[in-house]
């Protein structure tokens, strides 16, 4: 292995350990709103609003949820779905972490 990509490796590393940490800080620290995020998705089927400069939309589906974050002003946007399974108590469950992986997604900036 060559010492570019050993430091590639290692910059890569310290990527995803800091991206997953930020996932379990915003799990905790966003504990409450996550679960109020949750039961109004959960009854309107979808919810928007504003997290740093992105407008951020949760729309369910069936068996799912889909993620849209725009940010006008850079040009930026991205957009993902999760499976979560037909119930709404497995959408409930599984929709906090949805929530703070996404908001880690747009936060991280892309290089450390």
């Amino acid at each position: 292995m060559s010492s570019s990509d050993e430091s590639e490796l290692i910059a890569d590393q310290k990527w995803d350990d800091a991206y997953f940490s930020l996932i379990k800080e915003f799990r905790t620290r966003h504990a409450f709103r996550y679960a109020e995020q949750t039961k109004l998705l959960l009854r309107k089927k979808s919810i928007e609003f504003e997290l740093s400069g992105y407008v951020i939309k949760y729309r369910l589906d069936r068996t799912g949820c889909w993620f849209e974050a725009t940010n006008l002003a850079q040009g930026v946007g991205k957009s993902s779905w999760n499976r979560f399974g037909w119930g709404k108590k497995a959408k409930g469950k599984g929709l906090p972490n949805f929530f703070a992986k996404t908001e880690a997604d747009i936060l991280m900036p892309e290089e450390l």
